[in-house]
């Protein structure tokens, strides 16, 4: 990939205050503002040679450029977030609204953070943004990377163009050594794109940040400037180079027949969400992701995925909330009942295909020592 950066690094404007007082003058100084104060909301927030508009990018690949966020581009950003709401749940949540962008904007100007954003050559749209977070220098030359893509640009490899772009900068420009990603492990599409990157599994950090009302776990990616500059990928990487085994949870897999009664059952009767769904082509066997807290399954209508009438074990808290839950809404087909024993308290569903799931919360009664 051909790569033309700026001269030198960006310099940030001088500012005073508080990040708060800086992101209300973003707002309200900026916008009663002389011209010449105008003119540079319409450009980049730094100090960059402006003698063509493609100087604004600080490195361009054969389709996109990456360049730093503007307050000017908080109607395209809040805009394409809203549109991208479906995309992006329950992964990221970037700000939809003016208030939230402009503080947004607020803290990419603090000295631990640098933010960009991947537009397209031919347009000038933005297809996505990357952040790099919690910056260290000194001996750890560190930081931590965030992203995500636009609807209209998902699936177009415009991601992966933009991440090399801010890799060769952040290597180079920034003077970095390490950058890490932490993804949630069901987000294939982000795993597909760092592995595709050349960035190399390291572990899972288990509760590891507070997301969508819960603490997710997160698998550890990284990759360090040696690593890009000798073209290391995850798929080209030398075999002599040792990599760590780090077995991740488990995901059961379940055959059925009919997609209108699994989704009846799973999504309408259980309360699970529809992560993703796969077919070859129309018409041919449906291959599925549901997933409910920590419970996820994989529905396969293919032959041979898996053999009906299997069995899911899954241990939780709240199996007595559960059975009420589920009773209220008067499922035709199902009528569970709570068992008690030495194991705990659980509660077994059949879905419409003769698979189980068996939920348990531990905690029986220890038996009484009946020796005379």
């Amino acid at each position: 990939m051909a790569l033309t950066s700026a001269p030198m690094r960006p310099r940030r404007p001088a500012r005073t205050g508080s990040v708060r007082t800086w992101a209300a003058a973003v707002r309200a100084g900026w916008a009663a503002a002389p011209e010449s104060r105008l003119a540079t909301l319409r450009s980049p927030s730094y100090d960059l040679p402006m003698t063509s508009s493609d100087d604004r990018y600080l490195a361009r690949g054969p389709r996109v450029g990456i360049r730093h966020f503007t307050a000017a581009d908080r109607e395209e950003f809040t805009t394409l977030a809203r549109q991208s709401a479906e995309l992006h749940h329950p992964w990221l949540y970037p700000p939809v609204t003016d208030d939230a962008y402009d503080g947004y904007l607020a803290r990419l100007q603090e000295p631990a953070r640098e933010g960009f954003l991947i537009c397209e050559h031919a347009s000038g749209r933005i297809a996505g943004y990357l952040t790099v977070n919690n910056i260290v220098h000194g001996a750890f030359r560190c930081g931590a990377i965030g992203y995500g893509a636009f609807a209209h640009a998902a699936g177009r490899g415009l991601m992966g163009e933009g991440l090399r772009l801010v890799l060769h900068h952040a290597f180079g420009e920034l003077g970095l050594h390490r950058l890490e990603v932490n993804i949630q492990p069901d987000n294939r599409q982000s795993i597909a794109l760092v592995r595709r990157a050349g960035f190399r599994l390291e572990g899972f950090s288990p509760d590891f940040l507070f997301i969508d009302g819960a603490w997710r776990g997160h698998q550890r990616w990284a990759m360090t400037s040696e690593m890009l500059q000798d073209g290391t990928t995850g798929s080209t990487r030398s075999r002599d180079t040792p990599q760590p085994v780090v077995l991740q949870r488990p995901v059961p897999v379940f055959r059925i027949f009919d997609p209108a009664k699994a989704k009846e059952f799973y999504v309408g009767y259980l309360g699970c969400a529809v992560d993703w769904e796969h077919r070859f082509e129309p018409g041919t066997p449906l291959y599925t992701q549901v997933s409910r807290g920590g419970l996820v399954l994989h529905l396969s209508e293919h032959h041979g995925d898996a053999t009906p009438g299997s069995t899911v074990y899954t241990e939780l808290s709240g199996v007595r909330a559960l059975h009420a839950e589920l009773a209220a809404r008067e499922y035709p087909f199902q009528r569970p009942g709570l068992v008690e024993d030495e194991f705990g308290t659980s509660l077994t569903l059949t879905d419409p295909f003769g698979n189980r799931l068996r939920f348990n919360e531990p905690g029986g009664a220890e038996k009484e020592d009946q020796r005379g």
